[in-house]
């Protein structure tokens, strides 16, 4: 069973939430059986498209964004391997945002009715997509709060520490492949003011980035500067049905 959750992404993702048995690693597993790869700043699925089938993002990072009628553009969600693109376009029939990917990215696209088949054969596994669905809402939440209530240091503070949790590094040092444009895309900030509040950061001594990697040298002073509160991305849950 190791060497499954080895091969798989998805799986790992799900494992956090149960112990799953061999018949249900199976069943994720048959979600990355059609592997493509996409380029660095390519569209996956466009906004307004047909929403007929979702991602499993098994390496690389992508994104979900939404453009304005004035070009203005609002990221959404980042994606790390291991989650499934669409969710959120479940219970629609075209696209509420484009998929986008930030570096190059390998992905497996499978249709809905795939879902369908696994809560008919696998109960526990529709619990954890309850939970997974509940997570990236939670995430989503926080973004919002991030942008409407926190000040710019506040929100790119936050928004560091987020990653850090979210990529499971222990290290101080981790890549973040995102230029200042999309970061102030995702945090509602000009380039400019991105590039002033990455200075502020690194003048308080919080922080240094060069080039897209960031090296944290106060994580404490992060998280009291920003308020974070890794609850929202907690993903364990005695919810899910246990064997």
């Amino acid at each position: 069973m190791s060497l499954l959750l080895a091969e798989s992404c998805i799986v790992h993702q799900f494992q956090k939430f149960a112990d799953l048995n061999e018949h249900e690693i199976r069943l994720l597993q048959g979600l990355e059986k059609n592997l493509q790869e996409f380029e660095a700043d390519q569209p996956m699925a466009f906004e307004g498209g047909k929403a007929e089938r979702f991602f499993t993002l098994q390496s690389g990072w992508a994104c979900a964004m939404r453009t304005l009628t004035d070009g203005q553009r609002q990221v959404l969600d980042i994606f790390l391997p291991g989650q499934i693109l669409g969710l959120r376009e479940i219970g629609f029939k075209h696209n509420l945002s484009e998929f986008r990917t930030l570096t190059q990215v390998k992905a497996c696209p499978f249709p809905r009715q795939r879902l369908t088949d696994i809560f008919d054969q696998a109960p526990r596994l529709t619990d954890i997509f309850f939970l997974i669905l509940a997570r990236e809402q939670s995430m989503l939440i926080e973004r919002v709060i991030n942008i409407g209530r926190r000040s710019a240091v506040e929100r790119l503070a936050h928004f560091i520490v987020e990653m850090k949790v979210r990529l499971n590094v222990e290290a101080d040092k981790f890549e973040l492949p995102m230029n200042q444009t999309l970061i102030g895309d995702t945090l509602s900030l000009s380039s400019v003011h991105v590039s002033r509040t990455f200075k502020v950061l690194r003048d308080e001594g919080l922080l240094d980035s060069n080039n897209g990697d960031i090296h944290i040298l106060d994580l404490e002073g992060l998280i009291d500067i920003s308020g974070f509160d890794r609850n929202y991305l907690e993903s364990h849950s005695n919810w899910a049905r246990q064997d």
